[in-house]
């Protein structure tokens, strides 16, 4: 009896510790996410305050270039963090990604524009832009492979789902934060001072994860696979590239996907309502709002059926969703109505939903332990260099020559019809288990 009840103080014991550790990785992903996306939703008044023109489709071109500056540098970020992440530990990786993050964003809340101090303010927005995109590319994989490693198994689908659907929760309140400030104060003073309210958030915010990733402790499956090799000379990159390739090119396929459904579907959009379409700033941070929201509470119901159907099969429904779903729901936004463009959002959530949920859960099973961090910090983040890095300016630039305002859905049909090509080089694993494997 003694035994029993031991085993199950013990495993009460685990759960409680994965559950806090669980709610520190999943806060920072939240406050990452708040803290690179809020320049996509200010990306509009940015163009005017760092690359003043006479043309603002040049000023806004500008400005997403910048955006996307910040993808080039994750997959060094990636290599940075998530070596840290295997020699040292997922804790430590964890709380340098976040002060990396929370330093940048706060500082670009307090940087002068061009009318100030002139061609530096966007060579130092640029430098600022480079520190949020090398702390993200550390901080989205390690948060998975961490949670993944606590989790209980039969969970544990349940529990990586939470990185995105928490982390949109982010993109929410960056949104929110936006539209409130844009409907509170006039387009004059948004110019001014207002665009600068979201990025000084992210100071006391990032205070915050840090206190409470002080708190928590390493895995135990990195603690004892560090125990096991406490004497080797451990090179996660080496051998990540020397005995890893072909699981690595396929997580980056499948981040690829991913990324350019996040950043054209979820990041974008708000400048393609203000800008192409023209809706008002406020109305069309509201309506990111809205779908965001949705998507973050539909992506934990998509883990779960994840845990019943397989990870090849939810992906593959998100990849068939994406092509059957984004042109009519385009076609909706683009009709004139903040309701109807509300609607039209809506539904290109689900398939996001089924794609983020299936993308998080399953790559990091693709590695083992002692390079698991690296693997999926770089294999994401190589696939967030092309999808989202480059996505929303190719978009951007398409509409502005061809003038077909519905080319962002049909950047995300591609995304769908590769995510398809690439799933069938994926075996599939029971039914009853969650994960994709090489």
């Amino acid at each position: 009896m003694t035994g029993t009840g031991d085993e199950a103080t013990s495993v009460a014991t685990r759960e409680r510790k994965a559950k806090k550790a669980t709610a520190a990785a999943v806060f920072g992903t939240f406050v990452e996410y708040y803290d690179f996306s809020v320049y996509g939703y200010v990306a509009a008044t940015l163009a005017t305050v760092f690359f003043p023109g006479e043309d603002p489709i040049l000023g806004l071109l500008s400005t997403l270039l910048v955006f996307g500056s910040a993808f080039l540098v994750r997959p060094l970020g990636a290599i940075y963090f998530g070596r840290l992440g295997d020699k040292v530990g997922r804790r430590k990786s964890l709380i340098a990604c976040i002060t990396c993050m929370g330093l940048a964003a706060g500082l670009t809340g307090l940087l002068p524009g061009y009318a100030q101090i002139g061609i530096w303010a966007p060579i130092l927005l640029i430098v600022l832009r480079l520190l949020q995109g090398f702390s993200t590319g550390g901080e989205i994989g390690g948060a998975a492979a961490y949670i993944r490693e606590w989790a209980p198994e039969r969970r544990r689908s349940l529990y990586v789902s939470f990185v995105p659907s928490i982390g949109n929760f982010g993109k929410a309140l960056a949104a929110g934060v936006t539209a409130l400030v844009a409907s509170a104060v006039p387009a004059e003073v948004m110019l001014d001072w207002g665009w600068r309210v979201p990025f000084l958030l992210a100071i006391p915010l990032g205070v915050l994860v840090l206190v409470a990733r002080l708190k928590v402790e390493d895995s135990p499956e990195y603690v004892e696979n560090s125990a096991k090799r406490q004497d080797d000379d451990h090179r996660p990159v080496r051998e990540l590239f020397a005995n890893h390739r072909a699981p690595l090119a396929k997580v980056v396929a499948i981040a690829l996907v991913q990324n350019i459904g996040t950043y054209v579907g979820t990041v974008f959009v708000a400048v393609y309502f203000s800008d192409i379409l023209h809706f008002s700033k406020a109305a069309a941070s509201t309506i990111v709002l809205v779908a965001v929201l949705l998507a973050a509470l539909l992506i934990p119901a998509a883990g779960q059926v994840g845990a019943r159907v397989g990870g090849k099969r939810l992906l593959m429904w998100s990849y068939f969703a994406y092509i059957v779903i984004v042109v009519p729901s385009f076609m909706l936004m683009g009709l004139g109505s903040v309701g109807l463009a509300m609607l039209g959002l809506a539904l290109s959530m689900l398939p996001y939903a089924l794609c983020q949920a299936g993308t998080y859960t399953t790559i990091p099973e693709f590695f083992p332990v002692q390079v698991r961090h690296t693997g999926v910090a770089f294999g994401h983040s190589v696939g967030a260099v092309i999808g989202g890095g480059g996505a929303p300016y190719l978009a951007t630039w398409l509409i502005d020559t061809t003038g077909n305002t519905l080319v962002p859905a049909f950047v995300l049909v591609l995304a769908g019809i590769l995510g398809l090509a690439v799933s069938m080089t994926v075996r599939r694993t029971p039914a009853n288990v969650t994960h994709l494997y090489r």
